[in-house]
């Protein structure tokens, strides 16, 4: 880990690994690797704070990687197995156990990062004063670019019509949609990760606030480690 600040102040950055139950969002609970990230802020830190994580040796420019997805499937429309089987999302395009398609498909898609960060948690305020265990709530919203949702439509398959990508099945019971697909309309992380980078070195923003100091003090943060481990992480901030 590395710092700049204007005091020059070390970060006294220090980690450790464990083992954590962790909660998807589909309810289903899973036993996962945690990092826990301990670092010193030495100064407020005037908003917008953006917390980006960064990815090295990932080729998102390949050739057939760019090219792996189905435009219309990921503006909305149901396509079958044979619309993708002659397409661009080979071999990620039907599932070869239930002859139903992927959704969605397509290597982008199935490589999406994620791990996932817990809030920052100040454990040990400047000063002295008792606020240990609050948190600096940081949201995904805001994070994709303007109008980038509208390349996304919420789709039209039914849940059974479709099954998740080999990558995102673990957080599924059975590995299998529940009552209701993602909206890729409004799903800013799969937005950010859908486009892709130039480099084989690349940031994305993961969340942000807008509107509160990061003030001062020791901060904790969780990384539940899924596929990508473990990944840099940046904070970028405002420093007028």
């Amino acid at each position: 880990m590395s710092a700049t600040f204007r005091s020059k102040e070390d970060p006294q950055a220090m980690w450790g690994w464990g083992r954590e139950n962790y909660t998807f969002e589909s309810g289903v609970e899973q036993e996962t690797n945690v990092c826990i990230l301990s670092f010193n802020i030495p100064e407020d830190i005037k908003p917008p704070i953006l917390f980006y994580y960064r990815l090295t040796n990932f080729y998102q420019n390949h050739r057939r990687y760019v090219k792996s997805v189905d435009i219309q499937q990921l503006k909305g429309d149901a396509r079958s197995a044979s619309d993708l089987s002659s397409g661009d999302c080979s071999p990620l395009d039907v599932d070869s156990e239930t002859g139903k398609p992927y959704y969605p498909c397509g290597l982008i898609a199935n490589s999406m990062f994620n791990d996932t960060f817990s809030q920052l948690t100040l454990a040990n305020p400047a000063g002295g004063t008792n606020a240990g265990g609050q948190n600096y709530t940081m949201t995904v919203e805001g994070t994709s670019w303007s109008h980038e949702g509208d390349l996304y439509g919420e789709t039209k398959y039914k849940p059974e019509d479709v099954v998740p990508p080999p990558n995102w099945q673990e957080q599924y019971e059975n590995g299998r949609y529940g009552d209701k697909l993602p909206n890729l309309h409004t799903w800013e992380q799969f937005q950010v990760w859908m486009r892709t980078a130039g480099l084989p070195t690349f940031s994305k923003l993961y969340q942000r606030n807008d509107k509160d100091v990061l003030t001062a003090g020791t901060y904790r943060l969780k990384i539940y480690d899924r596929t990508f481990s473990p990944p840099t992480l940046c904070l970028s901030y405002n420093s007028h």
